[in-house]
């Protein structure tokens, strides 16, 4: 009929799917009770175990095509039933109360997030991040690209798929904000073309490289992740007359420059400077610091 071909019928983001990941912390339990009517949903439907909601999305049910929100990869507090909301027993007789977490985390909401953490930043997640994107803001949202990639989602979640107001019945007017407002809205398409990969010192030559090589290959180990490998230098790196505005580290070596100054990539050789008594701003080289 009316619509289009499409491969989900529910959305990755929306604000039903936000407040069942936080629906034991306020004010999102309130949310919650909004959305579904004034009472929690089934038991059997909630959000209870890292384990069952990793399932349900990646193997059990194919219209679960949920999308994990950010908090799972900074605030442990969620993942408690700190207020001791009745929410229910499943059929199989078990309460719920906090999430069940996986066996890795040893019970601890804190260790979950830490190793969830660290693991989205890691090499491997760094080296795919360019494909996630090609699908949710990139060429592979929409089009034959969306099609050949078993991307295409129900035609009203697409900005301006469907102009409101000019339907002029007002059930389906009414029927249609609802369905917007309940499963959400893809994102505004970013890109036309093929996102490159992330590009990262690679750990062989300190060179910038795309990150397209394989698990296990060996890379240098970025500081900032290994403090042990950072050595005291055994001169000064810069002296200044005033407190340290801004610090920049650079293929040649870790750069300078006092407050109410700021130095200009790419090349990082001049700077910028502000604050004078005349009210001037001024150019400056690096080395010389001649304006």
């Amino acid at each position: 009929g009316e619509t289009p071909a499409y491969h989900y019928g529910t959305h990755y983001s929306s604000a039903m799917i936000v407040a069942s990941y936080l629906v034991r912390m306020e004010p999102f339990t309130q949310i919650f009770l909004r959305l579904q009517g004034g009472h929690f949903d089934l038991a059997d439907r909630m959000f209870h175990s890292v384990r069952e909601a990793w399932y349900s999305a990646s193997k059990h049910n194919m219209a679960d095509v949920k999308e994990l929100i950010p908090e799972f990869f900074y605030l442990p507090e969620f993942l408690l039933n700190s207020n001791n909301f009745d929410l229910g027993c499943k059929q199989n007789g078990t309460k719920l109360g906090d999430v069940i977490l996986p066996p890795w985390a040893k019970g601890d909401p804190r260790e979950f997030i830490r190793v969830h953490r660290e693991a989205l930043e890691c090499d491997y997640v760094s080296s795919h991040l360019h494909e996630w994107i090609d699908l949710v803001f990139g060429y592979k949202q929409q089009g034959p690209a969306a099609v050949e990639a078993v991307n295409v989602f129900h035609h009203l979640f697409y900005e301006g798929q469907v102009d409101i107001y000019n339907i002029n019945d007002p059930l389906k007017e009414t029927a249609t904000i609802g369905f917007i407002n309940n499963f959400g809205q893809i994102p505004k398409q970013l890109f036309k073309k093929p996102h490159p990969p992330k590009r990262v010192r690679s750990r062989l030559n300190g060179d910038l490289t795309s990150m397209s090589m394989p698990l296990g290959t060996a890379c240098d180990k970025i500081f900032f992740h290994h403090l042990d490998n950072l050595r005291p230098s055994l001169a000064p790196v810069k002296e200044l007359k005033e407190p340290v505005g801004q610090i920049v580290c650079t293929d040649k070596g870790i750069l300078a420059v006092e407050q109410n100054k700021v130095l200009i990539p790419p090349a990082f050789n001049k700077t910028f400077a502000w604050g004078y008594a005349d009210l001037s701003c001024r150019l400056g080289t690096y080395e010389s610091d001649k304006a």
